[in-house]
């Protein structure tokens, strides 16, 4: 006699981890096409991460890297494609000679603001669907998900 197999995954709700990762490119699909409907035709949502850490003055591209929770190596891939693009500078940093900040450009200046108006429609469309106590509840437990040890 020969066992049968199945598949247990089949016959359940989809997993969580499938259902975040699958929004999160929807959004980064709608992200992307609203910069190259905006003239940012060589940005993409992949190149979010050096954005969203930077601070005005600029940042360290280990301190970029660091509140991206990514590589030094992979943001600075990150940040030589986004200067080698305008988007942002390297600069010397005043307060040691020796090291460089990344800064945005006005042209990433201009593209931030674009996502930052993507970002927030989608919070706002979110907010109306589930309500306001809802999508908070959502944003507490995603930022757990990203902040705790996963067992």
């Amino acid at each position: 006699m020969v066992k049968r197999i199945t598949n247990p995954l089949r016959d359940r709700d989809l997993p969580l981890g499938t259902l975040m990762s699958s929004a999160g490119a929807r959004l980064g699909s709608r992200l992307d096409a609203a910069l190259a409907e905006a003239g940012f035709t060589d940005l993409r949502s992949a190149h979010a991460a050096p954005f969203i850490g930077l601070d005005p003055e600029g940042t360290r591209p280990s301190v970029l890297a660091a509140r991206a929770q990514m590589t030094k190596q992979a943001m600075g891939e990150l940040i030589a494609y986004l200067v080698e693009h305008g988007y942002l500078e390297t600069v010397a940093d005043p307060t040691d000679g020796r090291a460089r900040l990344v800064r945005a450009t006005p042209k990433g200046w201009r593209a931030l603001e674009k996502g930052v108006e993507v970002i927030d429609a989608f919070d706002i469309w979110l907010a109306d669907r589930l309500g306001e106590a809802e999508a908070g509840r959502l944003r507490r437990a995603l930022q757990l998900i990203l902040e705790e040890e996963i067992p």
